[in-house]
């Protein structure tokens, strides 16, 4: 597929520039869509202009423009720099014609083609957001210039299509002419579908999905909106349509309620796509979501959790971004941070028999935030947003994580009513148009105002949003004669950089030996070095916690005399979600070299076997897993720990735990399958289809998972992995192969691989590409692999500078070489950097934070080595 003009931007100068001067703009697009590699359009554009102008263009990155005509006048098509100039606008109402021609995309932007490995089935799907509706049509593609869209579709008659409306017809012949595709001959009769443009929304929440999507319908429902499910006809035997459906309208439910404001679409369809970029997509009556999320293997609770979760994050946007959306993309933090706290809040609400712990999931999102906040390259939740390419950079762990933390903050601060009643207000003020973070503030003000609150809204919103940089508290206790004399919160900033400290409202509970409840108060941590709290004082305090229910947004530190406690009775809290804010606790202090990771794990292995919570067990493995890979280093010790938590969560499966903990354990083993002597144990039982223990099954991700492990250590797993592809022609099926087969550790295979991923890697999809690179660049395999880390640089610079963006961003986030010296690395990438143009900012942060994050290892590393040789010494 040839470049699309990926490199193309718009500034925010020249968006604010064209929106005053552009307004009420309707896109009337026709469309003749192919099961080959392009497809044809013509588009009509009707606008009012604010004055009579020259300069005003349509963004399109797209192949070719073959004519314009303007108010019925034959222009010059002037089509460069991925823009078509209108030089003979009038003043007042104008109508625009362009036919156009263009190639599918395959990198999951813009109109994307996938071809479906198991049948042959072509499927197409938009992605718009931020700024890729232009890699489809002609259009202006901002935020603050809605348009009604008119979509007429000429496609095969077996396809499905399905976009922001129900199709008010579909015939056979149409009135009006269809582009037509330059030397393309049909290969099977179509017909047309025409969709009508009801409402005025964003061009990045367009949406258009076609080809032989299986649906499902669910209109007879409580909440009365027609509703569909649609996915690849090779993947229908995995859809659960009631689960979802379930989901779906519970989530109706609760948002008309809370927004105080019915459904503003006519319909709400949800797709499942193949090779889809991100998790999912708010497009207005259309969502699409990757469709991983329908599970080939048996899901976890843990996983239904995240996907529902994801489903009403998805549902919130529909009324905070669709039917009230932002005027640039520097409130795009307000977007998602809303919708990620919303969506826990709605499933705590209406949802929490079938899933009660939102707020410890919403809890494990938060180290996101934590770990972005942290970074050299952190910045406001709000912060100016220059380019449509800096957009691309601020889809983040701040502007999704800590923001909605932040919206957590705020909601415990001024109280659900409150929060509830601005919300409502603000939706009917601005409904179908655009609004800014201010606009939302004054309303969440003035409804704290009238009902006696305090809170300067300003002050606060300023010292939050408008500053960067995470806090730690630490509490400082004096005891005397067993019982608390004083305490005092220490507030701190965790980079020199960001040195802001901030009012916290925090709850902080204190625990008795017997792990029992003493006392839980709400206490207003100052935005100040120190805050005294005398609400403690003469208790016989064996464990302080700070941030008890998880109300700030803040790193906590526990006090020694509590960790001393925790280390044999932390089973014994009853509360998961106050257990969990401990193991959080103690993950940071390994991240800040202030435990070993050795010793964090060894408390793992002494704890997990007493955790009677399958889904906070899971947690603590997570957290295990990412120290283990990354915070010990290689040696003997970690071959023990590593075999050691293989065995314990093993010794897990074994017992007699339900069915269902026991899918969640299983996700979690094979994550410790590191030691030779478990991968060969796993590699057996993939191999005799049979673990040896009753109900522990291996499903076919999982059996891919164990192979990539074997593949990365030895060339012998070829025929394993042939064998399986033959059993699996999926396209997760086909992604693994390729995988496995840039892993093998032979020199011969690596320069294969490396050849291919070089001269030829814009050939592959984005998901090809990705599961390429990442089985090519293997940490366990540095003696083979040390070559490349010098090719890796040598060649950085040149495939900056010539290569399309989608290649170079994924050479440069997965091909950086995890198997060197974190310091070797280092100092490259500081080389690097400092040569890198100024344009190429989003490479200059991906690699800014790749140094971040390797100083961390390297020094996390060090700190275990020196426990480990204390130990042996």
């Amino acid at each position: 597929m040839a470049d699309q003009g990926s490199q193309y931007e718009l500034t925010q100068k020249e968006a604010a520039l064209r929106s005053t001067i552009v307004s009420d703009v309707c896109y009337d697009l026709r469309i003749t869509l192919t099961k080959q590699e392009s497809y044809a359009g013509r588009l009509i554009v009707s606008l009012k202009s604010s004055d009579a102008c020259k300069s005003i263009w349509l963004d399109f990155r797209g192949s070719k423009v073959s004519t314009v005509t303007i108010n019925g006048t034959p222009s010059e098509v002037i089509h460069k720099n991925s823009r078509v100039y209108l030089p003979s606008l009038l003043q007042g109402e104008n109508i625009i014609e362009i036919n156009f021609s263009n190639k599918y995309s395959r990198d999951g932007l813009g109109l994307h083609y996938y071809k479906d490995p198991e049948d042959d089935e072509v499927y197409l799907y938009t992605q718009f957001e931020p700024f890729s509706a232009n890699r489809m049509f002609p259009c202006f593609d901002q935020p603050d210039i809605k348009a009604t869209w008119d979509l007429i579709v000429k496609a095969p008659i077996s396809w499905k299509i399905i976009s922001n409306e129900n199709a008010i017809k579909i015939v056979q012949e149409y009135e009006r002419e269809m582009p037509i595709i330059e030397d393309y001959v049909e290969e099977e009769a179509t017909q047309v579908h025409v969709f009508p443009g009801k409402y005025r929304i964003s061009s990045y929440l367009y949406a258009l999905c076609a080809g032989n999507y299986v649906e499902h319908r669910f209109d007879d429902n409580d909440v009365n909106i027609p509703m569909g499910l649609y996915c690849r006809k090779s993947m229908n035997k995995y859809l659960v349509p009631e689960r979802y459906f379930t989901w779906t309208v519970e989530g109706h439910k609760f948002y008309r309620s809370f927004f105080d404001y019915p459904y503003p679409f006519s319909k709400y369809d949800q797709v499942f796509v193949a090779e889809f970029n991100f998790g999912a997509m708010e497009n207005v009556g259309c969502v699409i979501y990757r469709d991983q999320y329908m599970f080939k293997d048996p899901p976890s609770d843990i996983q239904l959790h995240r996907v529902c979760n994801t489903f009403l994050h998805e549902m919130a946007h529909m009324w905070f971004g669709n039917l009230v959306t932002m005027k640039w993309w520097d409130d795009l933090w307000l977007n998602e941070s809303f919708a990620t706290f919303m969506s826990s809040l709605a499933i705590d609400t209406q949802l929490k028999n079938r899933f009660p712990d939102a707020w410890r999931h919403f809890l494990g999102s938060k180290g996101w935030g934590y770990a972005t906040d942290q970074l050299s390259t952190t910045h406001p939740i709000s912060t100016p947003v220059k380019t449509t390419t800096e957009t691309e950079t601020n889809f983040d762990g701040i502007s999704y994580s800590k923001g909605s933390a932040v919206l957590k903050q705020l909601y415990f601060l001024v109280g659900p009513n409150v929060f509830q009643t601005a919300m409502g207000r603000y939706m009917k003020r601005f409904q179908f148009s655009n609004a800014e973070f201010a606009d939302l503030i004054k309303f969440i003000g003035a409804a704290s105002f009238e009902t006696g609150g305090v809170l300067d809204i300003n002050n606060w919103a300023s010292s939050w949003i408008k500053t960067a940089g995470l806090n730690e508290l630490e509490p400082v206790l004096d005891v005397h004669d067993g019982k608390l004399r004083s305490l005092v919160i220490k507030q701190t900033a965790s980079l020199e950089a960001h040195p802001t400290l901030r009012n916290h409202a925090i709850k902080v509970e204190a625990f008795d030996k017997n792990m029992q409840t003493l006392k839980k108060t709400t206490v207003q941590v100052l935005g100040q070095g120190e805050t005294v709290v005398d609400d403690f004082n003469g208790l016989e305090v064996a464990v302080l916690i700070l941030n008890a229910e998880d109300w700030g947004y803040c790193k906590i530190r526990i006090d020694d005399a509590s960790l001393s406690n925790l280390k044999d009775n932390l089973h014994k809290v009853q509360d998961t979600l106050t257990r969990q804010l401990v193991y959080r606790a103690l993950f940071d202090m390994v991240r800040d070299t202030k435990l070993s990771g050795v010793e964090f794990l060894e408390f793992i292995i002494k704890q997990f076997p007493l955790e009677n919570h399958s889904g906070l067990a899971s947690y603590t493995l997570d957290i295990a897993s990412v120290v283990l890979g990354n915070y010990i280093p290689t040696c003997p010790t970690k071959d023990s720990i590593a075999h050691s938590m293989f065995t314990i969560v093993l010794d897990k499966i074994k017992s007699e735990i339900p069915k269902e903990d026991s899918l969640i354990y299983q996700k979690s083993l094979i994550s410790f399958i590191y030691h030779p002597d478990d991968i060969k144990t796993a590699v057996s039982w993939i191999e005799a289809n049979d673990t040896g223990v009753p109900g522990f099954i291996i499903y076919q991700l999982g059996r891919w998972d164990i192979i990539k492990k074997f593949s990365s250590i030895s060339a012998e797993a070829n025929t394993l992995v042939q064998k399986e592809h033959e059993k699996d022609h999926s396209d997760t099926g086909k992604l693994a192969k390729l995988y496995c087969e840039s892993a093998y550790p032979v020199a011969e295979n690596k320069a294969r691989v490396w050849e291919d991923i070089i001269t030829s890697g814009e050939k592959f999809s984005r998901y090809e590409r990705e599961n390429i690179m990442g089985g090519f660049n293997n940490a366990r395999q540095n003696e083979i692999m040390s070559q490349y880390g010098d090719l890796f640089f040598d060649n950085v610079l040149k495939v900056v500078g010539e290569r399309d963006k989608e290649f170079y961003i994924d050479y440069c986030e997965y091909l950086i070489p995890r198997y060197m010296d974190e310091g070797w690395v280092v100092e490259k990438l500081e080389e690097v950097v400092a040569r890198l143009p100024e344009n190429k900012f989003e490479v200059t942060r991906n690699f800014k934070e790749a140094m971040d994050m390797y100083r961390r290892i390297k020094r996390a590393k060090e700190c275990s080595q020196r426990y480990i040789d204390s130990k042996t010494n």
